[in-house]
């Protein structure tokens, strides 16, 4: 029974090691696509690269810059903003990713195509930049 137990263990610590890098670039702009459209800016800054990290976290420093009316305005947006992932294409040596999707906002007509550029570290893909 102990050694099912640990080959069982074993088996699971390959297939999450396996994970396709592409499912794990998808989940990261995943959360922080959705992070970022419901303006939690400290979860999605922690998707991110440092340098990005510091320019999300900014909209989290200080909301008290933004009047109140302003504010409401902004969340009413946010609320009716949405994403849909088109595709995850990583670079030829897998250092890199970029996500395009389409950014639906209330009054735009159709929908925005936007990218988002991961970089990819030892298993882990962060955030670098939104183009």
């Amino acid at each position: 029974m102990k050694k099912t137990l640990i080959l069982l263990a074993c088996c699971l610590l390959a297939f999450g090691a396996c994970q396709r890098p592409e499912k794990r670039v998808q989940a990261v702009a995943e959360a922080f696509l959705h992070a970022y459209y419901t303006a939690d800016y400290v979860a999605a800054a922690a998707q991110c690269t440092p340098r990005l990290a510091a320019l999300v976290s900014q909209g989290a420093e200080d909301p008290s810059v933004v009047p109140d009316d302003l504010a409401q305005k902004m969340k009413e947006a946010l609320s009716e903003t949405s994403f849909q992932i088109i595709s995850v294409e990583l670079d030829e040596d897998a250092a890199s990713a970029r996500v395009r999707y389409d950014l639906s906002v209330p009054d735009a007509g159709r929908p925005v195509p936007m990218t988002l550029v991961l970089q990819l570290e030892g298993g882990t893909a962060r955030v670098d930049r939104i183009e």
